[in-house]
């Protein structure tokens, strides 16, 4: 377990440490892992040596996020990424672990898992949320339907969509974008969500990523929850406000390919688990996400 962003900063963490060691494993502790530096968790050198240390080491088969906030993009050119490429780990975390995703995704190629950090883990998901993520991890055979009701889903732009998962929090992809670990989403069902953003600032983010080609040849989409951070105005100061659909509707249902909306992952209570670089079939016509391929052998 290792803490790429920001430090922890409550007993979450020490419920989803007991939460693990009830499922039967052994936790592992990074060498920095309650270290912290303002919002950081620790300098980026000593997190960036944190995670590949885990990934080197044999008798570590996963490597879990303790949390998000911010700092793990600031790793990127420390971490040892041949030992990531070379030591094939389960890998789970979401927010801003997204730069972490599309890091390991380009260098190293094998699937990672968009799920709960480790102070989730301690009560905070259903029954239902909690046996998707330990199947989706270990069991060798895809999850198939994601539990997500039809009814609580809205379609977008109707279709079938097959392609293996991408994406993440919506403000670390735009902030990739020119940069290495830029995301690459040919052929794949992209998933979009965050927290905080009022939806001008979503719409800025997508218009960045679509004149960047980031959109271009994607087979599908798949919209979760963005919240608007607490008294903030829907639009920009002096604009008549424009909501999320209309943001939703401009910038993916413009883009012609199958998508649906209010997907339940990433910033939510109860949050799916979802397995990035798996194959998945999307049915917008059904709302329906389902992964066809498993992420751990």
């Amino acid at each position: 377990m290792a803490a790429p962003s920001s430090a922890v900063r409550d007993d979450r963490l020490q419920r989803g440490i007991e939460a693990i060691r009830a499922r039967g494993y052994r936790v592992v502790e990074s060498d920095h892992l309650y270290d912290r530096i303002g919002f950081l968790a620790g300098s980026d050198v000593a997190r960036a040596k944190d995670l590949s240390s885990l990934f080197e080491r044999d008798d570590v088969h996963a490597v879990f996020c303790a949390r998000g906030g911010y700092g793990a993009c600031r790793t990127l050119d420390k971490v040892d990424w041949r030992v990531i490429a070379s030591h094939p780990k389960v890998f789970v975390g979401f927010s801003d672990v997204t730069a972490l995703h599309l890091a390991i995704h380009r260098y190293a190629g094998y699937p990672t898992i968009h799920g709960p950090m480790v102070v989730n883990l301690g009560g905070e998901l259903s029954p239902t949320a909690t046996d998707l993520f330990w199947r989706t991890i270990e069991v060798a055979e895809p999850p198939a339907a994601l539990p997500a009701p039809p009814d609580r889903l809205r379609t977008l732009r109707g279709g079938f969509a097959r392609g293996r998962l991408a994406g993440g929090c919506i403000s670390l992809l735009a902030a990739a974008i020119g940069t290495p670990e830029a995301p690459d989403f040919r052929g794949r069902i992209v998933l979009l969500e965050d927290v905080g953003e009022a939806p001008y600032r979503i719409d800025r983010m997508l218009v960045q990523m679509q004149r960047a080609g980031t959109f271009a040849e994607v087979a599908g989409v798949v919209i979760g929850h963005v919240t608007p951070p607490a008294g903030c105005s829907d639009a920009a100061p002096g604009d008549e406000p424009l909501g999320l659909p209309d943001v939703w509707r401009e910038r993916i249902g413009s883009l012609g390919v199958p998508a649906i909306v209010g997907f339940p992952f990433g910033h939510v209570p109860d949050a799916l688990t979802l397995p990035l670089g798996c194959d998945a079939v999307l049915d917008a016509d059904k709302r329906q996400l389902t992964v066809v391929e498993s992420a751990v052998e």
